[in-house]
């Protein structure tokens, strides 16, 4: 979803549409509530890499990229390139309101 620029559009309520889209469909949000299990939303774990993720789902790996990517450019995953490997955690930011919105 594309969110147009209106001067009459905040940009709180920009960020906060992101976000919602963000978490519009059931693979981004699996993907998001692995994360906040898996390392607790606090730092990167060095277990949870590009591959674990694809690993998760019967999906392609690059189907997984681009809801990574969606998740990426709303804020809500926080990258660390090691090596060939991109490790993945919750932005801590955000990790307490979107542990909130998922309960």
């Amino acid at each position: 979803m594309r969110i147009r620029k209106d001067k009459d559009i905040k940009n709180n309520d920009r960020r906060i549409a992101m976000l919602a889209n963000s978490l519009a469909h059931p693979v981004r949000v699996a993907l998001v509530r692995y994360l906040l299990n898996k390392n607790c939303g606090k730092g990167v774990d060095n277990e949870t890499c590009n591959k674990d993720l694809v690993d998760l789902f019967p999906y392609s790996q690059s189907t997984i990229s681009q809801h990574v990517k969606i998740l990426k450019e709303a804020g809500v995953f926080l990258t660390e390139e090691k090596e060939k490997y991109t490790f993945y955690q919750v932005n801590p930011a955000l990790a307490d309101k979107i542990k909130l919105f998922m309960n």
